[in-house]
């Protein structure tokens, strides 16, 4: 079809045209849930326990509930008792916390209580009048010893192993006695939070007499925390609205119920309808929010002189805190990535997902699979020395290629990996510096890693839905339940919208996350928006073009499938004659003739099978975005400090649509990747409170110092993706720890196998290093 002529049109999908909330966060106007206010508002307090592990014997509120001020104490007696979790699809006997506890409490900051009052400052001293008595109970902080028979029970499972996750496939024990080579390695990465501007906030308001709840909250998934509140409170969830506010940063830190969001709806209904706000200091967003999962990766694996991986085992031990939240999953996603990069046929790794009495870790960022690439990309480097290989050439000998089903049955369609491999080695000159660059005081390398993420969830179903309405004056509304938590999708979702529906990108109004006037969604994360949410903007636009070329179709006598709308003009599509401009069909569908209304409705479930955890089996994703990952460094032996000189990113992204905000994803998402690398370590006192549970001294990286970054888009064009297009808000975040220890190893010949690389453990490694090598030489 040749393509009409309109030099004010800008197709939409591929440019990177401005956000549409970027105006209101750079000047301030944007209003977060923490500007909301109400009439009367109420301010709300956690009552929280000062032990790791106690029993509740009594508790009295009576003088709380008389200082003046107070409008509403909660405590479990005003909840039905109704555990709530986030893998009850799966793993039910993992759904454990309760809204408010009234037994037990499992670490210090567990939730008994809660207090609105009409200043903070009153409801913090009702906190103080509260009255709790204890039995004081044995706890334990560390996965190793919470495993051993005897320690403490936190829950009922038997040695606090929640979930124990055995994934088999062929014949591992005989495979690895082919191998020319093997190698057995174990790594740690420590836990790390989320660290978001905003903390957590929610304001709820329980309507008195048509007994509704309203939560406005910084949800990443607002109608999976509809979903919650609904369940936990016994109500309908034609009862529970959530409106998603604007967020100021989530990365999986707000992808749950927190037990705070009951508390601000129990205390709205206990206030006589009064609006409650509760909003988390910064030491109580590191206390009773979520965390990243501290993890121990062991791996032992075997190679053919030729390089082909032949065999993987290992296990893999979860600290998962007080509560279980996501953790069975993010294990899972922990040992099952793996299948995707490489080509592996006998493999035994076992997952426990471990209680301890600490914080309780959940869904971050790379959902278990920065802690898995850090500890995979590491020992598959140290594979391919042990035989002599290069890691490049190591890696394309093993690595899935386009169209292959994996041993437990993933179904990768498109797979940019190696050309993602090949222009990352083009680009940083691999070739010419690899090996070469050590002196005496300083040394430079290179070091490579790569990695996958797909666009779901472990759950039966991942459906979304949009609607797209169009007015009779031409302006477009898209609605999508859809959470844009900061990462553009609002934009993205309306560049595709405005793409399939041949109009500008300044037509489109997007309303998201409000459960009441959108349509269902899952939620932001697991890279998911795109790809799932995209697709379902596509057919509700597709369905709403549909609708006006019907009626153009009508008035002319003409097939509707032999009609278009390119660039703002209904046009024939054998021969590219235009019809009539956008407005004038839009002029004939309203008219007294017609009198029809445009509205598209569309929805999306990607073409997945679900996980069966008995065998490991299952395709998680519609697609799957692949990635190389390389980093050059500068290591000072004398002082341990590492400067990264530069890192490539070649990233497979399927289509971009908007380039510029891909690009912010992927340097923002390395940028966390280097802070977890060399700085971050939420690490606990003997109480098993964060001992660093502030922004004074929890070290995160800064623009300041950060490396040069060149990205390189890779578009494979995902057959089943939006124009192509695949999830990507994740993956660069995975293979960073990795790629940064294969280059130190290159320019000093240590190998670091504890998260984060501090310059002490550099210089321990080197002085190691020195006295192996002293040894053998009989010095």
């Amino acid at each position: 079809m040749k393509t009409p002529v309109n030099k004010e049109y800008v197709n939409p999908v591929g440019k990177s045209v401005p956000r549409i909330d970027g105006r209101g966060k750079v000047t301030g106007q944007t209003k977060y849930a923490f500007d909301l206010s109400f009439p009367n508002m109420l301010i709300g307090k956690m009552l929280r326990s000062p032990h790791p592990h106690a029993r509740i014997i009594s508790m009295d509120t009576s003088k709380a509930e008389k200082l003046p001020g107070v409008r509403a104490v909660i405590t479990a007696q005003d909840t039905y008792n109704i555990k709530f979790g986030s893998n009850e699809y799966f793993f039910p006997h993992t759904v454990d916390q309760m809204a408010i506890e009234s037994e037990k409490v499992r670490y210090v900051g567990d939730e008994l209580g809660a207090v609105a009052a009409v200043d903070e400052e009153t409801a913090l001293e009702a906190l103080k009048l509260i009255d709790v008595q204890y039995e004081i109970l044995p706890a334990v902080f560390e996965t190793q010893e919470a495993m051993k028979p005897g320690a403490p029970q936190i829950h009922e499972a038997l040695n606090n192993i929640a979930v124990i996750l055995p994934v088999n496939f062929g014949n591992p024990d005989r495979a690895l006695k082919e191998a020319d080579y093997i190698r057995e390695d174990r790594f740690y990465a420590p836990a790390a939070h989320h660290a978001a501007m905003e903390t957590h906030v929610g304001v709820g308001q329980w309507e008195m007499f048509s007994d509704k709840i309203t939560l406005w909250s910084s949800s990443q998934a607002p109608f999976k925390c509809r979903e919650a509140l609904a369940k936990t409170l016994k109500m309908d969830l034609n009862s529970v609205r959530v409106i998603k506010m604007p967020v100021g940063g989530g990365f999986g830190g707000k992808l749950e119920m927190l037990p705070m969001d009951f508390a601000a709806c129990l205390l709205s209904k206990k206030a006589g309808g009064l609006p409650v706000k509760i909003c988390y200091n910064r030491e109580e967003e590191f206390l009773a929010s979520r965390r990243k999962h501290g993890m121990i990766y062991k791996l032992r694996s075997g190679v053919k002189k030729d390089g082909t991986l032949v065999a993987i085992t290992g296990e893999v031990i979860a600290d998962g805190g007080a509560y279980c939240s996501y953790g069975p999953t993010v294990m899972a996603a922990a040992i099952m990535r793996i299948f995707m990069v490489y080509k592996i046929q006998h493999f035994r790794i076992t997952g426990y997902r471990v209680y301890t009495n600490t914080p309780i870790s959940g869904a971050m960022r790379g959902f278990g699979g920065v802690q898995a690439g850090f500890a995979i990309e590491s020992h598959m480097d140290m594979l391919a020395e042990g035989i002599g290989m290069d890691p490049v050439e190591f890696r394309l000998k093993n690595i899935t290629t386009p169209n292959m089903v994996t041993v437990n049955q993933m179904k990768l369609t498109t797979n940019g990996l190696r050309e993602c491999i090949e222009k990352a080695v083009e680009a940083s000159g691999w070739k010419n510096k690899r090996g070469k660059q050590q002196n005496l005081c300083r040394g430079i390398g290179i070091g490579i890693a790569a990695d996958v993420m797909g666009s779901k969830m472990y759950k039966s179903h991942e459906s979304a839905g949009s609607i797209v309405k169009v007015e009779e004056d031409g302006s477009v509304y898209l609605f999508t339940g859809a959470a844009d938590t900061g990462q553009g999708s609002d934009t993205a979702l309306s560049q595709i919208a405005a793409h399939e529906l041949g109009v500008s990108f300044s037509r489109i109004k997007c309303k998201s996350g409000d459960t009441e006037i959108t349509p269902f969604d899952t939620g932001s994360f697991a890279s998911r928006v795109t790809f799932i949410s995209g697709n379902a903007t596509l057919c509700a636009a597709r369905d709403a073009k549909r609708q006006i070329l019907e009626i153009v179709a009508q008035e002319r006598n003409l097939a509707p499938d032999a009609l278009d709308i390119v660039a703002e003009q209904v046009v024939r599509k054998a021969e590219g004659s235009v019809l009539m401009n956008f407005d004038k069909a839009l002029e004939l569908c309203y008219s007294f003739n017609y009198g029809r209304q445009i509205i598209g409705r569309g929805s999306y479930n990607p073409k997945t099978t679900p996980i069966d955890f008995r065998t490991g089996e299952g395709n998680v994703s519609g697609s799957y975005g692949f990635e190389a990952q390389i980093a050059e460094v500068e290591v000072n032996k004398e002082t341990g400090d590492v400067k990264l000189l530069k890192m490539w990113d070649a990233h497979d992204i399927g289509k971009a649509i908007n380039p510029q905000s891909v690009e912010g994803q992927i340097e923002g998402s390395l940028t966390m990747g280097i802070g977890y690398t060399f700085l971050e370590n939420l690490h606990f006192d003997n109480k098993g409170r964060p001992a660093n549970g502030n922004f004074t001294a929890y070290r995160l990286p800064r623009t300041v110092g950060a490396p040069p970054v060149e990205t390189i888009l890779v578009e494979t064009d995902d057959p089943d993706g939006p124009f192509g297009a695949k999830g990507m808000g994740e993956a660069s975040l995975l293979p960073t720890s990795a790629a940064i220890a294969n280059a130190i190893y290159d320019a000093i010949g240590v190998r670091l196998k504890e998260l984060p690389f501090t310059p002490d453990k550099i210089i321990r490694a080197l002085k190691e290093k020195e006295q192996l090598l002293t040894a053998k030489a009989g010095l």
